[in-house]
């Protein structure tokens, strides 16, 4: 049998919730669990991505040859010379249709 809802019962509701959620201790996570469990267990988890990150960071280094970091130095320094010689003429030819139209 369906019960009938009373007025202001999701107002309750919400007011027994919110004071439920300000009891418990900041970082609680799982019902029975103290705040310490909590904020020892974020350290934790905040050391291993640390450390995951250190790893990759480390095995991206050993990939790298002194050879092929050069290699990419001078492929991307050639790039920047080109867009440099020809940025005066892209901007000359935007000048240029601007004031034709």
């Amino acid at each position: 049998m369906a019960r009938k809802n009373r007025p202001g019962a999701a107002k309750d509701t919400l007011g027994r919730q919110r004071a439920m959620t300000m009891r418990g201790a900041p970082g609680k996570r799982f019902v029975g669990e103290r705040a310490r469990q909590s904020r020892e267990a974020k350290r934790q988890e905040v050391e291993r991505v640390v450390r995951m990150a250190g790893e990759h960071r480390r095995e991206e280094l050993q990939g790298t040859s002194a050879m092929s970091v050069l290699v990419e130095l001078f492929v991307d320094s050639l790039r920047l010379a080109g867009a440099l010689v020809q940025a005066p003429f892209r901007i000359l030819g935007a000048v240029r249709r601007r004031t034709e139209t």
